[in-house]
C-alpha cells in the first residue's frame, strides 16, 4: 500500500508477531500452529507515531491543506469560466481540482483530525473504514489519471486533426471523465466488500474471567489469508502501476510527441495556414503549453518516484525504521495534489490573465487575439 494511502491508517493487524512482542514457549503457543492461518492472525496495534514523525507530520498538513484548497478553489474557478469551459483540456482540470481537493481532505483532513483532535474517522464505524479507505484509493488515482488523460488530449490536437475535432471537445472531456470513474471505481471496488472488520475485544470481569464484550473496528486489509496475500502483491502492484507507472509512461509518449510537433514540424508545416504573424504567435503559446506539461510530467515524477521506491523496498511491519524517510515522502506525495495552482501561475499566461481579471486587476474582456489563440493551437492546452 503506498504511504499516502496508509498513513491514515491509525492500526494494522498483520500475521507476523510484533517486533516487540516477547516469545513465549508456552504449550498454548505451540499448538495454535496447527490451527488455520486465519484464526492465526495477530493483533498488531501500530501507532501512526511509529511510522511517520508527528513533528513533521503535523503542521505540514495544516499548512498543505490550506494552500491545497486556496490553489485549488481558485484553479477550479478559472478553468470553469466561460471563455476556458469550452476547451477540453480545460473541463480536465477543473476536474482534476475538484479530485486534488478531495484527496487532500481525505488524507490530512484525516491527519489534522487525529493527530490534533485524537479521532480517527476509519475506526468510528465498519463502512466509514470501507468507504473512507475506498475514496482514498479512487481519487488519488482519479487524479494521475486525469493529468494522463491530458496530455493525451493534447497530443491528439497537435497530431491528428480529425480526431481533434471529435474526441477534443467539452462533452467528450465530460464522458471521458465519467468512464474513468466508473473503471477506477470498479478496480478498487474489493474495498467496499473485504477491507476491516469488527472484532470483539476481550476485558476480564469482576470473577477474573475473560468476556468478549467490546467491539473494535480494525480497518485493515489482513482480514482473511486470502485478502491479505490479494492486497500485498497483485493488488499492490495494480495500485502502483495506476497510480504512477503508466501515467508516468503515457506522459513522457505524449510530451514527446508534443515537443517533437511543436519545435520540429509545426515551424514548416503551419507556415502556410495562417498568416505568419498570426502562426509564430500561435506557435509561440503552443510551445508554453508544451512546456508546461513538461513541467507538470516533470513534478509529478519528482514528488511521486520516492513514494513508488518506499512501497517498493520498505520491508512489511519495519515502517518505524523508515519515520523519516515516511514522513518526507508523505509530504511529497500530498504536495503532489496541492502546488498544481503554483504550476498553472508560472507556466500559463492564460491562467494568470484569467486570474487577474476575477481578483479584479485585469480588464473584463479578452483580447480577440488572445481568443484567436484558443483556436487551432490551443483549444486544448493552455
Amino acid at each position: 500500500m503506498s504511504l499516502m494511502r496508509s498513513s491514515a491508517q491509525p492500526m494494522t493487524i498483520t500475521t507476523r508477531p510484533s517486533l516487540y512482542q516477547p516469545r513465549t514457549h508456552s504449550s498454548s503457543s505451540r499448538n495454535a500452529t496447527t490451527l488455520s492461518l486465519t484464526t492465526l492472525i495477530i493483533q498488531t496495534i501500530i501507532e501512526p507515531s511509529d511510522i511517520y514523525d508527528p513533528s513533521i507530520t503535523k503542521p505540514f498538513a495544516v499548512v498543505c491543506l490550506f494552500v491545497g484548497s486556496v490553489g485549488n478553489s481558485l484553479s477550479f474557478i478559472v478553468f470553469t469560466q466561460k471563455q476556458l469551459r469550452r476547451y477540453s483540456t480545460f473541463r480536465y482540470l477543473a476536474y482534476l481540482a475538484i479530485i486534488d481537493l478531495i484527496v487532500l481532505y481525505l488524507g490530512l483532513g484525516n491527519i489534522i483530525l487525529r493527530d490534533y483532535f485524537l479521532f480517527d474517522i476509519r475506526v468510528q464505524s465498519l463502512f466509514l473504514c470501507k468507504f473512507h479507505t475506498f475514496l482514498t484509493y479512487v481519487s488519488t488515482q482519479l487524479s494521475s489519471w486525469i493529468l494522463t488523460i491530458v496530455s493525451i488530449d493534447r497530443a491528439i490536437a497537435c497530431t491528428v486533426i480529425r480526431l481533434n475535432r471529435r474526441i477534443c471537445r467539452a462533452r467528450s472531456a465530460d464522458r471521458i471523465f465519467l468512464a474513468m470513474c466508473i473503471v477506477v471505481s470498479l478496480i478498487n471496488s474489493h474495498i467496499l466488500l473485504f477491507m476491516g472488520s469488527q472484532r470483539s475485544q476481550p476485558s476480564l470481569s469482576m470473577n477474573n474471567q475473560t468476556t468478549f464484550n467490546e467491539h473494535v473496528i480494525v480497518c485493515t486489509h489482513n482480514t482473511s489469508s486470502t485478502y491479505f496475500k490479494f492486497f500485498e502483491k497483485p493488488y499492490n502492484i495494480i495500485d502502483l502501476l495506476s497510480y504512477v507507472l503508466i501515467p508516468f509512461i503515457i506522459m513522457t509518449v505524449c510530451a514527446s510527441i508534443i515537443a517533437y510537433r511543436l519545435f520540429f514540424s509545426f515551424g514548416h508545416t503551419t507556415i502556410h495556414i495562417a498568416i505568419k504573424g498570426k502562426t509564430r504567435k500561435g506557435t509561440r503559446r503552443a510551445k508554453q503549453i508544451s512546456y508546461m506539461l513538461l513541467i507538470l510530467n516533470l513534478v509529478f515524477v519528482i514528488l511521486l518516484t520516492p513514494v513508488v521506491l518506499g512501497q517498493i523496498f520498505q520491508e512489511l511491519n519495519q515502517e518505524h525504521r523508515y519515520r523519516l524517510y515516511n514522513s518526507i515522502t508523505l509530504l511529497m506525495s500530498y504536495s503532489n495534489h496541492a502546488l498544481n495552482f503554483v504550476l498553472y501561475g508560472i507556466a500559463s499566461p492564460q491562467f494568470r490573465l484569467t486570474l487577474r481579471q476575477l481578483l479584479g486587476f485585469g480588464t473584463n474582456d479578452l483580447s480577440p487575439r488572445r481568443l484567436h489563440t484558443f483556436g487551432y493551437y490551443t483549444s486544448t492546452g493552455l
